[in-house]
């Protein structure tokens, strides 16, 4: 089984917390802010890949300069200036929720620095007759209830408890100030969808049947105007297929990445 370890790396003068695991060709995995964690589902990819979990600007261990974060570009130019720190040359990006926005937003200007995309239910397109949910006003509760297929389920409660541990409450907060950053009321960007045709890596789009957040519309949507793309619908799961169906996932994303060999 291939082993994770964490890091801290400098990125233009900036510490950027990351976790790494595996061996064969780089995997960057944008995560999304529930778990901004090294998961079950990565553990699985690192056993085929050399995967990267770099944590957002913002996220603990990566505040550093926060403030010079102001819109979408300045997030994507930081993980352009990541892949040259690291030396990864043409990775496959993967991405998840905000993580996937970020993975969309990058690969519509720079597709040519990608070899492929994978989109986990992710944020970032507006569609006026299926609008996401204004996930930063509901309380623990209600978010579990858009989040997840089963929000009773001890992994909803684990991952969106009614109180985060003390040892966790400093991780959440800053998470949910990255979110916020950039997805306050409005978590899109109301000219991606026009621009989703200069995608030109083949693109994996994975998004759970019951997403409550951000509608399979969405999903409808990047597949439509992404020409190299398929569309993956993940029963039974929500908004996190990533976490509540990570095996799935993992075996649909290794199915994709062989058959395009990557």
């Amino acid at each position: 089984m291939a082993s994770c370890k964490e890091e801290t790396i400098k990125v233009r003068g900036r510490n950027v917390r990351l976790f790494r695991g595996g061996d064969g060709p780089p995997l960057l995995f944008l995560h999304d802010t529930f778990c901004p964690l090294w998961l079950p589902m990565q553990q699985t990819l690192a056993e085929h890949y050399e995967v990267f979990v770099p944590l957002h600007p913002g996220c603990a261990g990566s505040e550093d300069g926060f403030g010079q974060f102001e819109n979408m570009e300045d997030v994507v130019f930081h993980y352009v200036d990541l892949c040259e720190t690291l030396r990864l040359d043409q990775p496959v990006v993967a991405g998840a929720s905000f993580g996937g926005w970020i993975a969309a937003e990058w690969a519509m200007r720079y597709s040519r620095t990608v070899s492929g995309l994978v989109l986990i239910d992710p944020l970032g397109l507006r569609v006026p007759e299926a609008p996401t949910a204004d996930i930063l006003s509901l309380d623990p509760a209600a978010s579990r209830q858009v989040i997840f297929a089963d929000p009773s389920s001890t992994l909803a409660l684990e991952v969106i408890p009614e109180t985060p541990k003390p040892e966790e409450i400093v991780s959440v907060l800053l998470a949910r100030q990255t979110l916020a950053r950039f997805a306050w009321q409005f978590p899109d960007n109301p000219r991606l969808l026009r621009y989703l045709y200069r995608i030109e890596a083949p693109t994996l789009i994975i998004w759970g049947e019951r997403d409550g957040f951000v509608p399979v519309s969405h999903g409808e949507a990047y597949h439509e105007g992404i020409a190299r793309s398929e569309l993956v619908i993940v029963p039974n799961s929500g908004h996190l297929p990533h976490v509540e169906s990570a095996e799935s996932c993992a075996q649909a994303m290794l199915k994709f990445l062989r058959n395009h060999s990557l």
